[in-house]
């Protein structure tokens, strides 16, 4: 069976911490997978919001959606670990973008973790899709 594979960029955009918490602990005792978009969205959001885009669900004025989701484990991260989650946004094209996470257990100091999310710039109420804002990309054009 073929691999996935991600690359993380060369670049990180935005980095944060994250303490594995109990709710994140699956019946195997490690972090489970599914909570593993949680914390990814999370670092989204703190992403985002350190662009200067508070708004949840828009930036620049354009809704915006995940399309598609891929990850990859490379070590276990169990209760009260302590997460690095760098975050790159890449792969630019006229109406989407890719953001790419490396998550690093530092408790452990392995990266725990690559995921690769698709996202999609849409109009919410036609649900057409839009270009990036142009102010969106230039912010990582510099």
């Amino acid at each position: 069976m073929p691999r996935t594979t991600i690359e993380f960029p060369d670049h990180i955009d935005f980095s944060t911490d994250y303490t594995v918490l109990i709710s994140d602990v699956n019946s195997a005792n490690h972090l489970g997978a599914d909570r593993i978009f949680a914390i990814m969205i999370e670092a989204q959001m703190r992403f985002f919001a350190h662009l200067g885009y508070a708004q949840r669900k828009e930036i620049e004025g354009a809704g915006y959606i995940m399309a598609d989701t891929e990850f990859i484990f490379r070590a276990e991260s169990v209760y009260a670990d302590q997460l690095q989650i760098d975050v790159a946004a890449c792969d630019f094209a006229a109406k989407s973008f890719e953001l790419r996470y490396r998550i690093t257990n530092k408790t452990k100091g392995v990266i725990a973790a690559i995921v690769k999310a698709g996202m999609v710039f849409i109009d919410y109420e036609t649900g057409k899709t839009q270009p990036v804002p142009a102010a969106f990309r230039n912010k990582f054009n510099a």
